[in-house]
């Protein structure tokens, strides 16, 4: 944490117990005592303003990862997308040890039902996650890897949809099986639908 402001180590901390425990679950004494401090109010009003902080940051490092897969050498753009999501298995599936599934479906299920702020946010996350996808997705099309029928923006509404469920049911059966079924489907089945729409 030496290199990590005290209210960087919160947020950074905080969302690893958040997405582990979830809102409810996560209390402000166990955040200080993972991040070890006691000056949470000097840096956040209340735990809900300290949550949308959770979210800008994961919100961010996700784009942040999107945006090396793009600048990735992989052959094509459908490669670096599987790439992202492969990634994303071995770092936060349940083989990796720590399976955390992801903060805004878990949020989302949580809180966004009460508070108008936090959901806005998180509206906001999915669809720029989503635009992201998509962006890749359209340099497949372009590039002839997929039809250019093909929409990009449902195809990456129905691929991060599908992601989410995934982690839902990887939670409940603590296992990596509906991960790795969704990297199967999705790239073995509906993109290769995809590269041949009329």
């Amino acid at each position: 944490m030496e290199n990590r402001s005290p209210r960087q180590a919160l947020i950074e901390v905080g969302l690893e117990l958040l997405q582990s425990t979830g809102y409810a679950a996560t209390g402000i004494n166990q955040i200080l005592d993972a991040a070890q401090t006691r000056s949470f109010y000097t840096h956040f009003t209340n735990k809900d303003e300290f949550v949308i902080e959770v979210i800008k940051f994961y919100a961010a490092s996700e784009q942040q990862h999107l945006e090396r897969i793009k600048a990735d050498f992989a052959p094509s753009p459908l490669e670096k997308l599987r790439r992202y999501f492969e990634d994303k298995i071995a770092t936060n599936g349940y083989q990796s040890g720590r399976f955390t599934g992801c903060l805004l479906g878990t949020l989302s299920l949580e809180v966004a039902g009460y508070n108008t702020e936090i959901r806005r946010l998180l509206r906001r996350s999915f669809d720029e996650w989503q635009a992201a996808i998509a962006g890749i997705i359209r340099e497949a099309i372009e590039g002839g890897q997929l039809s250019r029928a093909a929409s990009e923006h449902e195809l990456a509404a129905i691929i991060l949809d599908t992601w989410e469920g995934a982690q839902v049911r990887a939670k409940a059966d603590r296992s990596d099986k509906a991960l790795n079924l969704f990297l199967n489907s999705t790239f073995n089945v509906l993109l290769k639908t995809a590269a041949h729409s009329a």
